[in-house]
Order: structure tokens, then sequence, then C-alpha cells
């Protein structure tokens, strides 16, 4: 037991090591894919009372057999994209696999669509319900997920956006050298260097 705890604390302390070494920015989306995981799998999401007074509530979450193909989905999207942001060697495998560049943001948006997708698609299923049996109620983890998933679609959506306009810049610039002197060589052909021999004629003659 005690080996197993060393092993534990020497890997809390490498990743700890790892997070205090990126930037802020990095930080607190790995801050927020953790509490995002811990209100989807962990946090109840629907409510069914035993009978119209509500009496005898039974909670279901995400974890539950009810929703065992969305858990999966989901849970797996969260792994990669935990270890994505984590994970240096995961990510160049990853990219190697895929051939894939380091453009953080897109695989960020990709993986949050697809748990978004799933959600959504629980909540609608539930709000269907919630109009045909007044049993049926949502729960606030619900509601707190959502606006959790539709804040970091447009963080990473914005993201994406301020990198596509940084990349089209530097293309931008390294292409005007291209453009002079592709303008300047047809000057060089059309002009060519007038032969210095005229200049020795006068002292033949002499």
């Amino acid at each position: 037991m005690q080996a197993f705890f060393r092993n534990l604390s020497r890997l809390f302390k490498k990743l700890w090591n790892r997070f205090s070494n990126y930037h802020n920015s990095k930080k607190r989306f790995i801050v927020y894919l953790i509490v995002l995981t811990i209100v989807l799998i962990f946090f109840s999401m629907v409510k069914i009372s035993a009978d119209i007074n509500g009496d005898g509530w039974g909670n279901f979450m995400l974890l539950s057999g009810a929703y065992i193909r969305s858990f999966i989905i989901v849970a797996l999207s969260l792994l990669f994209l935990l270890w994505w942001n984590i994970s240096v060697k995961f990510k160049k495998i990853i990219m190697q696999f895929f051939s894939l560049r380091e453009e953080e943001p897109l695989v960020d948006f990709i993986f949050l669509w697809i748990i978004t997708s799933v959600f959504m698609g629980i909540v609608d299923t539930v709000s269907i319900a919630q109009n045909l049996s007044p049993r049926i109620f949502m729960t606030r983890g619900a509601i707190f997920a959502q606006l959790m998933l539709m804040w970091g679609l447009v963080r990473s959506f914005v993201t994406l956006w301020m990198n596509a306009k940084k990349t089209s810049r530097r293309t931008k610039i390294l292409n005007i050298p291209d453009e002079n002197t592709s303008h300047r060589q047809p000057e060089i052909v059309n002009h060519p260097r007038k032969p210095m021999n005229h200049l020795f004629d006068e002292l033949d003659n002499e």
C-alpha cells in the first residue's frame, strides 16, 4: 500500500509541475474540463417523482444505466480532451497518426461539439417528457451543464477564429518577398547589360 501511495503522489506531483508550466489560458481550460467532467458524470440530470405531489424522488445521472450509450460517448470525449490538453506524448501520437498540426482550438471545439450534441439530445427528450407528465423535472445540474457547454463552445470558437487570423497574417507576410522578386526578374531579362568592348575601340585605332 505504501508503494502505491508513493507512486500516486509522484504522479500528482508530475501532473502539478506540468500544469504549473502551462500559460494561464490553458490552465483555465484544463480546470474547466475537470469541473465539466464532474458535473456531467456525477450530477443528477433528471428527477422523476413517484406521484404528482412530489413524494419519492428518483434521480437519474448520466452515469446511470438509462443513459449508458450517451455516457460512453461523453466519457470518451472528455477523456480524450483531458489527455490531449495534459499529455504531450499523447498529443504527438495523435498528431502523427492522423497527420494533424498542433491546432488545439480546433480539436477542443470538435469534441466539445460532440459532447454538447449528445447532451442536448438528452435535454430535448426530457423537455418533451416534461410537457407530457408533471412528474418529470430537469435538475439544476443539467441547467448548469448546459451553460458550461455553451461557454466552452464559444470560448473554443473565439480562440480558433483568432488563431486563423494570425495564420492568415503570417502567410501574407511570407508572400510579400516572393511577389517582389517575381517583378524584378523580368526587368533583369528585358534589360541585359551592354557589352563594354566598344570602350577599347579608340585605343586600337591609335
